[in-house]
């Protein structure tokens, strides 16, 4: 809710200085033969902090052909949620060096290749759905050519609490729902599994020994047994069952990965702050090694078929609740879904098979 009443508000100051329809103008003409339209930039560039109040933008696009290709593109816009995940899985791909006469640092350069790749894709799937969609209609840019302006606070609050408030009424509910029967799922379990681990861990209380009990849990309860049941199908990625638990806790948002890996492989509990969390849980995973292969369990190769994963799978169900709103269509939202995890699977599966 934060930041797409964040968003709305510099959208709607934007909006009021005159500046969004100069914007909508210069990008008319080459949005329009992807199918889309100058008032397709705002959600676009919206995506890249949030997909939920991008779409939501779409609403001021007036033909419903541009408006529905602008939703289904939109989220393949690398939003706010993807920086953890990719800022956690860069490191196994790209050394940290600098390059260009120490100019650039490599890891960020390849960030910043992401963000373009991922562009590029969404204005292609554009151009592809333009194509291949009926009822194709010529249409004309038109738009109010407003003079400058300082926004007026009071108009731009009230548009940030209205934005805010629609979404907490239109989308919350299912999400809420969502996210109860998520945490649910990864809080309870078989109970003779469960009194299993809490007896192996009674006697024991140190933090490490806690953490442990704690990563115990989560592999015990029912959201550790559908990733055991995701197993066969994430195994040809290079991942494990355990990596599949955090894929599938993911789901409620995509950042969640990253806490939920740190959860599962508990050691480096006795770093004091996040960052060496965070380092000592990536040496962990570049050591262990997968038992079906016989490698580290995050290389060169498995880091990235899980970049590219993140990169187009849908994994965000606020997303998905969001477009089935706007678009009024359950197939729609689904199909969207679907299409865009089993193409995220099959790119990498295919890039874990050349780079292994």
């Amino acid at each position: 809710v934060p930041q797409i009443m964040i968003l709305f508000g510099l959208t709607s100051a934007l909006e009021a200085t005159g500046y969004m329809a100069r914007v909508g103008f210069l990008g008319d003409r080459l949005l329009q033969r992807l199918g889309l339209g100058g008032r397709s930039v705002v959600p676009l560039v919206g995506g890249m902090a949030c997909a939920v109040p991008a779409i939501m933008a779409a609403r001021t696009i007036q033909g419903k052909r541009e408006r529905l290709i602008t939703i289904l593109i939109t989220p393949l816009m690398t939003c706010a949620a993807r920086l953890p995940v990719y800022a956690f899985l860069i490191g196994f791909v790209v050394p940290n060096e600098r390059v260009l006469g120490g100019l650039f640092n490599l890891q960020g350069l390849f960030l910043f290749g992401l963000y373009l790749f991922s562009s590029l894709s969404a204005l292609g799937l554009a151009w592809v759905l333009h194509v291949g969609l009926p009822n194709k209609t010529e249409g004309q840019f038109t738009i109010e050519w407003p003079a400058y302006r300082w926004p007026k606070p009071l108009e731009v609050g009230r548009e940030m609490l209205s934005k805010g408030w629609d979404f907490v009424a239109s989308a919350g509910q299912v999400i809420l729902i969502i996210s109860l029967v998520i945490w649910g799922l990864g809080q309870f379990g078989p109970a003779d599994e469960m009194r299993a681990v809490h007896a192996t861990y009674a006697d024991v209380h140190t933090p490490e020994a806690e953490a442990e009990r704690d990563a115990a849990l989560m592999q015990a309860s029912w959201l550790g047994h559908l990733g055991q049941w995701v197993g066969p199908a994430v195994r040809p990625l290079g991942y494990d069952g355990r990596m599949g638990i955090a894929i599938l806790s993911s789901f409620a948002a995509r950042e969640v990965f990253v806490g939920t890996m740190s959860a599962l492989f508990p050691e480096g509990q006795n770093q004091t702050t996040d960052e060496g969390r965070i380092r000592q849980l990536q040496r962990r995973l570049s050591q262990e090694i997968h038992p079906a292969t016989g490698k580290p369990l995050l290389n060169v190769a498995s880091a990235a078929s899980l970049i590219l994963f993140y990169m187009y799978a849908m994994q965000c169900m606020s997303t998905i609740v969001i477009v089935r709103k706007e678009l009024d269509s359950w197939p729609w939202a689904l199909s969207q879904a679907i299409g865009f995890t089993l193409f995220a699977y099959g790119l990498a599966l295919l890039v874990y098979q050349l780079l292994s």
